[in-house]
């Protein structure tokens, strides 16, 4: 048992580089859903992270979220949005990633008989509670600087509120696409219970 845990921790290591990689090229391809607030753009990028959360642990969906955020940081330079969309691209991710992948797991773990698909949809649910408050915090907190000094402009209450609601929809979205992912892994998982033994090892 003891001469695996070196493979053990090689194997994980190489499949949290190959998600990272997955969502570094994911998150290139971004894109607006509001027309009135382009800066807000949404990405698929949090997928491989939710992945690495359920199937690895949380710390390597942390992982998974810190790296491409930095990956795109350095390719792209502070210039494009001064590091205030990679800051709240790594707050709203890790607000999902975190607490679903922990429901999830301790799920998976318990494999006893009880209903997993009201437990599956509390952890989605939980997960799009966490991006929609730790989303609308972060982007109150952040928008008024991000205006201030990258576009050069002062945001009043009475222009924050609506961008507040357009960035607000935005994680709603992101985290109904991520609920939909997770109950898609959760159900692979249930047709395959191996699959999270592997992975889980």
């Amino acid at each position: 048992m003891e001469n695996r845990k070196p493979q053990q921790a090689i194997f994980k290591m190489v499949l949290i580089a190959l998600l990272s990689a997955m969502a570094i090229g994911l998150f290139y391809l971004e894109f607006p859903i509001f027309t009135a607030a382009p800066f807000l753009k949404l990405d698929f990028s949090d997928l491989p992270a939710l992945f690495a959360g359920i199937f690895i642990g949380p710390v390597a969906g942390v992982t998974v979220e810190l790296i491409k955020n930095l990956v795109e940081l350095l390719t792209k330079g502070l210039g494009t949005q001064m590091g205030f969309g990679n800051l709240m691209n790594f707050a709203v991710g890790c607000a999902y990633v975190l607490p679903t992948s922990l429901l999830c797991r301790a799920w998976l773990k318990r494999g006893d008989g009880g209903d997993h698909r009201l437990r599956a949809i509390f952890a989605c649910l939980v997960g799009m509670a966490a991006i929609i408050v730790v989303g609308l915090g972060m982007n109150y907190w952040t928008m008024p600087l991000f205006f201030r000094f990258f576009l050069h402009q002062e945001l009043t209450r009475d222009t924050i509120v609506p961008l507040l609601g357009y960035a607000t929809g935005m994680n709603a979205i992101k985290g109904a696409m991520l609920s939909a992912g997770a109950l898609l892994l959760l159900a692979w998982q249930k047709r395959a219970p191996g699959v999270f033994r592997v992975f889980d090892r």
